[in-house]
């Protein structure tokens, strides 16, 4: 493409900003403007209009791309850089999306190396990165990718030539909260079904009342004959034994570490599969017959 001083001024103030952030990684200035034109004429073809190329490079990672494009061009420091900013936040993602008892350190140092490793067009992996999103956020796809290809047989794989960009953060979400789900789908069921047993039938019926039905706090209150404040009270403090109990399980029972429990924790609150299942294992310890079913829904439409 026909570079205009304009456009190339843009992209020289967006090398100052990756300068300025990570030093000096022996990146000639000129390299990154071609580097930066390439990715331009690959998505608007090879005389894209001045406005049409700013806006596009206005929507890239300059910091990043900066740093990734010292790696394609083989910059001994500009990878020193990467392995230094980023191999412990690798390291955390291949903690987090992987079974436990995982080799995480291995998997990460691989992960690493694959970037540096050529693809079938002869360049680094990491030249699959065009800034269109954080550098974090590409490395988290790799990641993701990874996990779900090595779990049928627990093996490292390699990875695609063609790392995806997120189009659809909503998607990345889902699947982290899928892959989570399978690594404590056994201990979490256990140890809520356990917990759950300890409750009385009255706060069973209290959070059934409350969150399946969605009966207001007034309508509880006076079924159990009893003050909205106390029917508050008493809720909180169920939820705050049942938190207390489930921990005390993952920690005694199936021997989870402080952070594991966590995972576990947070996994609770974000998956709303937790939420239907318990309310159905409540529902069948409480074996409540159709006729008792017809007569909680006759007492639902008598206190509306």
């Amino acid at each position: 493409m026909d570079a205009s001083p304009c456009f190339d001024e843009r992209i020289e103030v967006d090398f100052g900003v990756g300068h300025t952030y990570y030093g000096d990684i022996g990146l000639p200035r000129d390299v990154y403007i071609a580097y930066v034109r390439a990715i331009v004429r690959k998505y608007l073809g090879a005389t894209p209009p001045d406005d049409a190329a700013i806006e596009l490079v206005n929507k890239l990672y300059p910091r990043d791309l900066y740093l990734a494009c010292g790696c394609v061009h083989e910059s001994e420091r500009a990878w020193q850089v990467l392995d230094t900013s980023y191999r412990k936040f690798i390291h955390d993602l291949v903690r987090f999306y992987y079974r436990i008892g995982t080799d995480s350190e291995e998997i990460a140092d691989s992960v690493v190396i694959s970037l540096f490793l050529p693809d079938r067009s002869g360049h680094p992996r990491i030249a699959s990165y065009e800034g269109r999103s954080s550098l974090a956020t590409w490395l988290r796809v790799i990641v993701v990718n990874r996990a779900i290809n090595d779990r049928p047989n627990g093996k490292i794989g390699p990875l695609p030539d063609a790392i995806p960009d997120v189009a659809d953060p909503g998607a990345l979400a889902r699947l982290e909260l899928a892959l989570r789900a399978d690594r404590y789908r056994y201990v979490l069921a256990d140890a809520l079904r356990s917990a759950f047993r300890d409750l009385t039938p009255r706060e069973r019926l209290m959070l059934l009342w409350r969150y399946e039905e969605g009966l207001p706090l007034g309508q509880i209150a006076r079924v159990l004959g009893i003050h909205q404040s106390n029917v508050t009270r008493q809720l909180v403090r169920l939820q705050t034994r049942l938190r207390e109990n489930v921990v005390a399980i993952l920690a005694s029972k199936h021997d989870l570490s402080d952070s594991a429990i966590q995972e576990c924790l947070v996994d609770i609150v974000e998956n709303p599969q937790y939420t239907v299942s318990v309310l159905r294992l409540i529902k069948k310890d409480l074996k409540l017959t159709s006729t008792t079913m017809a007569a909680w829904g006759f007492l639902n439409e008598f206190i509306t």
